[in-house]
């Protein structure tokens, strides 16, 4: 994942310092959750589940009596007795449930071979796609020849299967990390909705920089790191730099029986600000100036 900045790093050298001063608006490639939806969602299951799953139990007891005449016999009767039985589904909008029930399923779904080598079932696929065009000031010469190769190689990098549910590294999801949370039980699956409140990194950010989405999801990583990656350095500036991770959320649907994770979206957009930094692409030097992009990130497990 530390590439994808990378690749918005070349993506800004090539085309978004011949600047016209005319601002690209933003792609829209996903629809955000509608909250005021979730709670109608909710309000609806809430009516119609049941607390505890009900079931009529009929068992026969035979006792030995005396007769009004002093005689001994055997009485036989059926006694029928409604049991009732915790659901190990959930429905509910409360975030502390929702975080908990969501952590054991994740849990529940990384598994280990025999090796101790840790996989998921089933597969996911990652896609990392530009949904605000690069944009900036300054200029710089054409160096799309130089750049092409890794752009290509961080591109067919970007598309590719998981073995892993996204998160967890930095710690479980907290309570406080959902904005707002919807867990609706039906049939044996209980589906998650989870919008996560949003994040901002600056420059000295790195893998294992906690947060609400880092927790949920994941992030982008340090922007030396990723810098790192095109062979390039950042001279100055790096207190420009800002990263804002917005509109994260997970939905899921989990399997009561076995409490595992069986379908799932995970998806945030993350906007790229650099107010002014000096760096080097590929031996070149570069004014990076008010630079902005945003990326969206999505991981599809079905």
């Amino acid at each position: 994942m530390k590439k994808i900045l990378a690749l918005v790093l070349v993506f800004a050298t090539v085309f978004a310092f011949a600047a016209c001063g005319k601002k690209e608006e933003a792609t829209v490639t996903e629809t955000t959750l509608d909250a005021a939806a979730l709670d109608k969602e909710l309000e609806e299951a809430l009516k119609n589940t049941q607390a505890a799953v009900t079931k009529v139990e009929e068992n026969v007891v035979t006792e030995v009596a005396t007769n009004a005449e002093g005689q001994t016999e055997i009485v036989t009767e059926i006694v029928t007795e409604v049991v009732t039985e915790a659901s190990k589904g959930l429905t509910s909008g409360d975030a502390a449930l929702i975080a908990d029930y969501y952590n054991k399923a994740v849990a529940a779904t990384i598994v280990e071979d025999a090796n101790g080598n840790a996989t998921l079932i089933p597969k996911g696929w990652q896609t990392m796609t530009l949904s605000k065009k690069i944009d900036g000031k300054g200029a710089i010469g054409t160096i799309l020849k130089v750049l092409q190769p890794v752009v290509d190689k961080v591109l067919a990098e970007n598309a590719k299967e998981t073995t892993w549910i996204p998160g967890g590294k930095e710690g479980d999801l907290l309570a406080t990390d959902i904005q707002k949370g919807t867990a609706i039980s039906k049939d044996g699956k209980t589906t998650l909705t989870i919008m996560i409140k949003e994040q901002v990194d600056g420059p000295d950010c790195d893998g294992n920089t906690a947060g609400p989405v880092a927790r949920g999801i994941s992030t982008l990583g340090s922007i030396d790191t990723a810098l790192e990656a095109l062979g390039a350095t950042l001279s100055s500036g790096r207190d420009t730099v800002k990263l804002t991770y917005k509109d994260a959320y997970i939905k899921c649907v989990i399997d009561e029986e076995t409490g595992r994770i069986e379908s799932g979206t995970w998806f945030y957009t993350v906007d790229i600000y650099i107010g002014d930094a000096q760096a080097k692409l590929a031996g070149i030097p570069a004014n990076l100036k008010e630079l902005t992009a945003a990326i969206d990130y999505k991981v599809v497990i079905d």
